[in-house]
């Protein structure tokens, strides 16, 4: 696995957020989004096979594991996602949808579409449409799915920004089937 990070902290967003999570940050990422807030998946890595990760981890009180990038479906993530769970890990991934075969083997997928306009519907146990004040919402508004269903704003890069976050609070309330999700890390100031 190419590593720029691993790290301890609290999940601020989607259906786990609040969980005590070890974030295990990959490189690279087959897009280039200009709101992007990681900016760890450009800059250095180094190489760690499963079982060196499950070495580095197994110290944090938490069994869940968060695999984020970049975007982590840009590898065939399924062995290691198998040697995690075999000793015991719960695993989340965070995928902009590039390739869901290869992360089909975690417990948890979430999905975060970036092309509105060609939105998947299967491969995933959530779906998190990241929102500012002047995107198109009638793709989403026209999206269905049995899952959960998150409306999240486009924040800064290490805070909130207010302006997309009441535009996300009055759409949840005009559209109640969808749910907010405001990355509390970023209120609270943590990783």
């Amino acid at each position: 696995m190419k590593i720029t990070k691993i790290f301890y902290s609290i999940q601020g967003e989607g259906s786990f957020s609040g969980v005590a999570s070890i974030f295990v940050r990959l490189f690279g990422c087959n897009l280039a989004c200009h709101f992007c807030d990681d900016t760890y998946h450009v800059g250095t890595f180094y190489e760690l096979n499963s079982k060196e990760l499950i070495q580095k981890i197994k110290h944090y009180n938490s069994k869940t594991i968060v695999i984020t990038g970049g975007e982590p479906s840009i590898y065939d993530l399924n062995q290691e996602i198998r040697d995690l769970k075999s000793v015991g890990f719960y695993v989340c991934v965070e995928t902009n949808g590039y390739n869901f075969e290869n992360i089909k083997e975690a417990n948890w997928i979430t999905y975060s579409p970036k092309d509105l306009q060609d939105i998947k519907t299967k491969g995933f146990d959530e779906i998190k449409f990241i929102l500012s004040n002047d995107t198109d919402t009638e793709p989403i508004l026209s999206f269905d799915s049995d899952k959960p269903i998150f409306i999240q704003p486009q924040n800064y890069l290490n805070r909130p920004n207010m302006k997309n976050l009441n535009f996300c609070i009055d759409f949840v309330k005009k559209n109640p089937r969808f749910k907010l999700s405001v990355q509390t890390h970023k209120f609270l100031g943590i990783e």
